[in-house]
């Protein structure tokens, strides 16, 4: 492969260097505020009637190549403003021209760099610009919204939909493909993951600390093709971001209806630029998150006459818990010179979830089809057999490293860049405790039916005889049934290092900027889990206070007990394997299986061409991807007892994957841009499907990885219409298609549905051999399946009412909306059934209408996710997640130049959040969270 590499990016720049042309200068430049404070991004540079142009990147600047030695106009457009032109003579030497647009106002009054409008120019200008299909929320829009995560904030951007936990957006979902298929970058470099999965966790970066997010939607030769949706690359400060010295404080409040409490949060940011040729950037954020939730939830429905009923178990619970999150950016930028800039970008993200969840669960409600009876709309009467009291304490810890040294160097018409990177990412568990005591034999003791009601579905009701309901309620009757202790450590690495190279170049006149590069991923994640299980003679009222949660908002009581301050104790006592009510099996078996180390290598290399025609660009190329792999799993030997064993389990593997990809941009004209896009990805099994381990149990039924499966591939197809009518505008229409190969999903074997043992061997894809048996009964692991596909179409639409009529100045419209189809085939009890891709909504849409003039900045935004297809139950009892509408609004007021005050809301209609079993009658889970509002001021020094 490294030959393969080596020969690509070799041809690469022999093609550049044999389609250079006689020497030719250049125009350097940059493009700012009228102020000439703010760099603006996105601006395209041009010379009038010479096939040149250019984007200004990131600290508006720009450099236009192979210019002959002449007199020229040059010609800046930026979506905000009016066109800017001036002359310039290139000499030998080359020329430097520089540009400030804009009305000559004070900074703080300039729409196009405070504010929502500067936040929808700064948006509209670099999608323009763009050779790809990217969408941009820049630091402004970061700003505009009650935002506590980075995946809350992605929730607005077009064809973005997220899940949540706790009422806080966690994970993202881009054009229907799920978290684990897509990837996530901190300035360019690849986000770890703590857990046993691919996706990343959004909830424990606070938006606070960035400077811009950038979510890639067709990807170029030059990006990492591990990604079937597209790429999300957080941006976070640099100091070349601003001229001079910059310092902004924000302190806030926030108040939720459910916890009755403030929780504190602040954010200090620092940067300045010494001679014009070093920068330094600083930003601290810290909050302390008070969260209360209050749950209930169906373990399984059944059906009987198209009637579905509970059938397992029903449980409602009490989350009470603290989220802090502590967040540091050092970044270091140094002009060396003019051909030359390095820079350091570090990142340190801590969070820390302090949980305490009571679980009040009614079990084995599958007996009301021997001994009850089922009402027309589900409702269950049955006598009772037992309920669990249990109490969960946990603190989880979850820290996030990405530190980036590198640079860029320009001799002439050819460009360097280069990097080493390191990130890393750990989940501790350091010491979790789980305490469950239970009431037995209910119907013995207490003779008589209750019913679950579910006339209303999302909240079933308890009735029925009060002395069995009473008896339910009293800790007396509960004995302890087991108590559990955690402690576990997943850890994510990996060093990184690329080097690209580019030369602009003309052939046959047409400018061209050839580009090939190598990048090197090495990356090391392991997972260690260990539990003590204890099952000592304890009595619930010992560690009960016999009291009920306040303002409790679901239908039926919800205790307080057990109390975690008592429960604690527990943990000194119970911490000895040798005790005599230590349960071996459970916490040999729970301990081992989870445990993996898993060694992943990615060597990459690509060449590609920008080709500028005049009204067409083309970036067209190839990248190339070998993957090595070495995997370290345990097998469990649970069969016996009293005989427990295990062992390690190691597997290696590797794989090359070839993936061209061509972006087409047509500018038609001024305002109307033609798209199309082609591009090749894979990507990789998660851990936890593909590590080498196994656990048999005494029934001879397995549960095993899949270190045989294949990676995702996808073929993905883009064609879009921009049009840009106005000066704060555009709509813009886009279709999207992928077809995917290799899907991964769960599949069941079953020895008794084959004729043979040779059949059941023969169908199950992993090599039995390691197990040393031949009376394997049941398999349950992970499968490829042949073909899925996802069709889309994404509309968008932004206005600053202003350019339509004078009296509406200041107001701004957005809006957009996804409407998505997909369908995949999945196994299903021998046979096959076709299901939607998991997390994927058929229809996401925001709405957002705001009035920004003068001190006034004022918003309010509506954001829907249709529901969509969570994970696979069976056939009529997959588990969905209903839609969900939530309503936000904020209002801030500039006091002066230094000053900004204002106040939001988030979940203003107290929107629940609710899943279901194949039907909205049939309840999955149910939470609410409550109103949140935020009040706070900012400083800007």
């Amino acid at each position: 492969m490294s030959k393969t590499v080596s020969k690509l990016v070799l041809a690469s720049l022999l093609a550049a260097g044999l389609a250079g042309t006689a020497q030719a200068d250049f125009i350097t430049g940059k493009v700012t505020d009228a102020s000439g404070e703010a760099p603006l991004q996105g601006a395209i540079v041009s010379i009038d009637g010479l096939n040149r142009s250019a984007t200004t990147n990131r600290f508006g600047e720009y450099r236009l190549s192979n210019i002959p030695a002449g007199n020229y106009t040059v010609v800046v457009d930026y979506v905000g403003t009016d066109t800017a032109t001036s002359e310039v003579n290139v000499t030998a030497s080359g020329a430097t021209l520089d540009f400030a647009l804009g009305e000559d106002v004070r900074y703080m009054d300039n729409i196009l760099v405070v504010g929502s409008s500067a936040a929808q120019a700064g948006a509209i200008n670099q999608q323009r610009a763009s050779d790809a299909i990217i969408s941009v929320i820049d630091s402004d829009g970061l700003g505009n919204f009650p935002d506590t995560t980075v995946a809350d904030s992605l929730a607005r951007v077009a064809g973005l939909s997220i899940e949540t936990d706790q009422g806080e957006g966690r994970y993202v979902s881009i054009r229907g493909i799920n978290t684990d298929l897509i990837s996530t970058s901190i300035n360019g470099v690849r986000t770890p993951s703590p857990e046993d999965r691919r996706g990343v966790l959004l909830d424990g970066v606070p938006s606070d600390l960035l400077d811009g997010i950038e979510v890639q939607k067709s990807l170029t030769p030059d990006v990492d093709a591990d990604s079937l949706g597209g790429v999300i690359n957080l941006k976070t400060i640099s100091a070349f971001d601003r001229d001079g010295r910059f310092i902004r404080a924000k302190l806030e409040g926030r108040y939720n209806d459910i916890t009755e409490e403030i929780s504190p949060k602040a954010t200090l940011t620092y940067s300045e630029v010494f001679n014009n040729t070093f920068g330094v950037a600083l930003s601290v954020n810290y909050q302390d998150l008070a969260i209360e939730s209050h749950n209930n939830e169906a373990g399984g429905f059944g059906i009987e006459n198209g009637v579905g009923f509970l059938n397992d178990d029903y449980e409602h619970r009490w989350y009470d818990l603290t989220r802090e999150r502590l967040g540091l950016v050092a970044n270091f930028d140094w002009r060396v010179n003019e051909s030359t800039d390095l820079y350091l970008r570090t990142l340190f993200n801590n969070y820390q979830d302090d949980e305490v969840r009571n679980k009040f669960e009614f079990r084995d409600l599958d007996d009301v089809e021997d001994n009850g009876t089922i009402g027309p709309d589900g409702s269950t009467t049955l006598p009772l057999n037992e309920v669990d009291a249990e109490v969960r304490v946990r603190k989880e810890t979850r820290n996030i490293q990405t530190i980036a040294l590198g640079g860029e160097t320009q001799t002439g018409d050819w460009t360097f860049e280069y990097e080493a990177s390191y990130a890393f990412a750990d989940e501790q568990d350091d010491d979790n405790h789980d305490v469950t005591f239970r009431f037995e034999d209910i119907q013995d003791n207490f003779p008589g039916d209750v019913t679950f009601d579910l006339s209303d579905p999302q909240q079933p009701r308890l009735t029925g005889s009060q002395s069995v309901i009473d008896a339910v309620y009293d800790p007396a009757n509960y004995e302890l049934d087991a108590f559990e202790r955690e402690f576990s450590v997943n850890e994510d690495t990996e060093y990184g290092a690329r080097f690209d190279v580019s030369k602009d170049s003309l052939l046959n006149d047409i400018p061209v900027v050839w580009k090939a590069g190598l990048k090197l991923r090495d990356r090391e994640k392991t997972r260690d889990e260990n539990f003590l299980f204890f099952e000592p003679d304890l009595n619930l009222a010992d560690f009960a206070n016999n009291t009920f949660i306040d303002g409790w908002r679901l239908a039926n009581p919800q205790p307080t007990w057990p109390d975690p301050v008592l429960t604690r104790s527990l943990r000194d006592q119970f911490n000895d394997p040798t005790d005599p009510d230590f349960e071996e099996e459970d916490s040999f078996i729970d301990s081992a299986v989870a445990d993996y180390t898993l060694e992943e290598r990615v060597l990459a290399g690509y060449g590609m061409g920008t080709f500028d025609f005049g009204q067409l660009t083309l970036v067209a190329g190839v990248r190339i991807e070998q993957t090595d792999l070495d995997l370290q799993g345990v097998t469990v030997n649970a069969i016996d007892g009293d005989n427990l064993s295990s062992s390690n389990r190691e597997f290696s593997d590797d794989y090359t994957n070839v993936l061209p990809s061509l972006n087409a941009k047509y500018a038609f004209n001024e305002k109307l841009i033609g798209r199309a896009a082609y591009y090749a990805a894979i990507v990789r099994p998660a851990f936890g499907e593909m590590a080498p381990a196994a656990a048999i149990n005494d029934d001879l039924e397995v549960e095993a990885g899949n270190p045989n499966l294949n990676p995702y591939e996808a073929d993905n197809f883009d064609l879009s219409l921009e049009y840009y009518p106005t000066e704060l505008s555009v709509i813009s229409v886009g279709v999207f298609y992928k077809d995917i190969e290799n899907a991964i999903f769960p599949d069941r074997f079953d020895r008794e549905d084959t004729e043979s043992l040779a059949d059941f061997q023969s169908r199950v894809p992993i090599d039995l051999g390691f197990l040393g048996r031949d009376d394997i009964t049941r398999v349950d692991t992970f499968v490829n399946v042949d073909s899925s596909d996802i069709l889309g179409i994404e509309f968008n639409y932004v206005q600053g009412l202003g350019d339509l009529n004078e009296a509406l100045d200041g107001f701004l419209v957005s809006a957009n909306l996804t409407l998505t189809d997909s369908e995949a085939t999945i196994p299903n009890e021998g046979d096959t059934r076709n299901v939607p891709f998991l997390k994927q909504s058929d229809t996401v849409w925001n709405l957002a209408v705001g009035y920004d003039k003068g001190p006034w900045d004022l918003r309010i935004s509506a954001n829907y996710r249709g529901d969509y297809l969570d994970s696979l139950e069976g056939e009529d009892l997959d588990r969905y997640t209903d839609d969900r509408l939530l309503v936000e609004a904020s209002a801030k007021y500039r006091v002066n130049d230094t000053l900004q005050l204002y106040i939001e809301g988030k979940n203003l209609t107290d929107e629940p959040e609710y899943y279901y079993f194949g039907d909205e009658r049939r309840l999955s889970q149910y939470d609410e969270f409550g109103a949140t509002y935020v009040f706070g001021a900012r400083l800007t020094f």
